[in-house]
């Protein structure tokens, strides 16, 4: 039997049906929006192919997503497929986000671009991956760029480590990332459901909570007073 659940009730790790693909709950944020990630790699993709010369923009890097061509073609297909699907989510759902563009040392050369559709930086990608939330056999793409080489992106490995590639290299998975309203409901089967502690919480009034805070208070005090009597 399927049931209804608000995105923002499914614990990190939930996976459910987005519409074009399956998507796996990474945060939910006080502002009302939810970080998701393709579950598995959409397509292997090139970061950027090379344009030619004459049209070649003058800041043109192949590391740089501003310039890259996965970057052109998320923003487009892979948005429009959202309404096509005429899933739980709608292109109009989909948050736009600030993408942080430094690279694998720190340095911010390339600044951050504003896109619906991103990848995660490498930053996110270790913060996720620490709590058990990325794993993934494929390779795939950050879009960080690799530092001293503007040829060189940055690739999460089969096993989970991180390191880097030609951009120009078609087989790296695509793995997008976007934020999504946390209000949106989606459906799952009762057994796929897990929700998030403060969807548990959520059935409460303030004033049971707090009754069950002391009562817990006072039980800790009771064992504790038990223990200091031997």
């Amino acid at each position: 039997m399927s049931v209804k659940v608000k995105i923002k009730h499914l614990k990190p790790g939930t996976v459910f049906n987005a519409g074009p693909v399956a998507v796996r709950v990474l945060e939910h944020f006080a502002d009302g929006k939810t970080l998701v990630i393709a579950d598995e790699c959409i397509a292997d993709r090139p970061f950027t192919c090379q344009p030619f010369k004459p049209n070649r923009p003058e800041d043109w890097k192949a590391n740089n997503w501003r310039t890259s061509t996965l970057r052109a073609d998320l923003n487009r297909d892979f948005l429009n497929s959202f309404d096509e699907a005429g899933g739980p989510i709608l292109s109009e759902n989909i948050i736009p986000a600030e993408w942080d563009l430094t690279d694998s040392a720190g340095n911010n050369t390339y600044g951050s671009v504003t896109d619906k559709i991103g990848l995660l930086t490498e930053a996110m990608f270790r913060k996720y991956s620490e709590q058990g939330l990325l794993d993934l056999d494929d390779w795939w793409w950050l879009i960080t760029p690799y530092a001293g080489l503007s040829c060189n992106a940055r690739i999460v490995h089969t096993d989970g480590t991180l390191d880097h590639s030609y951009a120009s290299y078609g087989d790296r998975g695509v793995r997008p990332a976007l934020y999504v309203e946390s209000e949106i409901e989606v459906e799952l089967e009762e057994d796929e459901v897990d929700l998030s502690p403060s969807a548990l919480l959520e059935g409460f009034t303030t004033r049971q909570l707090v009754e069950e805070l002391f009562r817990r208070i006072g039980t800790e005090k009771e064992v504790i007073e038990d223990d200091n009597d031997f």
